[in-house]
């Protein structure tokens, strides 16, 4: 008898943890923080200064080749860029995995047909913007704000997030 009780309460608190945590995997940026800069090169040589986009909505795009969420969000993200490019927003995917592997992420962008800039992050970026998991998405206002984190991937994540890009785009600096 006390065993069902103990596995009721089990299944209960882990389920009431679940439901308390869900609303926090995108979270909103109550006051926006300045977005830790950078200078770094793409898989191709270019180089990126996060200062230099300013005036434009930036994704950072947190992902690695092994992660599924990650090859799920690409095409969606590859349609958002095509999308928005033109209008003030830029997108770079900011590749994890180690830095030995650029030949392999450059394989991997070939195949996926990925149109944005992709960028080996180095491990102090990453934690600098406080990645824990990927995917993680941070969308960076015109004014170089980070106005929101959202962590994982599906497609409500992936409404939310063409949302959110439109409506900063909309956003008058």
């Amino acid at each position: 008898m006390r065993q069902p009780f103990l596995r009721y309460v089990f299944i209960w608190s882990l389920c009431l943890t679940l439901a308390l945590l869900t609303p926090h995997c995108a979270k909103k940026l109550e006051e926006p923080a300045s977005a830790p800069g950078f200078t770094l090169k793409t898989i191709e040589g270019q180089e990126i200064t996060l200062s230099g986009l300013r005036g434009k909505v930036v994704l950072l795009d947190f992902w690695a080749t092994w992660c599924g969420p990650c090859k799920e969000s690409i095409p969606h993200l590859t349609q958002l860029y095509k999308i928005y490019q033109d209008k003030g927003f830029e997108l770079i995917g900011m590749s994890l995995d180690k830095s030995g592997e650029t030949e392999m992420v450059r394989r991997f962008v070939k195949s996926m047909d990925i149109p944005y800039p992709i960028i080996m992050t180095p491990e102090d970026v990453a934690r600098n913007y406080k990645v824990t998991a990927l995917p993680t998405t941070i969308l960076i206002d015109k004014e170089g704000n980070v106005r929101e984190k959202i962590v994982g991937f599906n497609s409500a994540i992936g409404q939310q997030i063409a949302a959110r890009v439109e409506e900063l785009i909309a956003e008058k600096p």
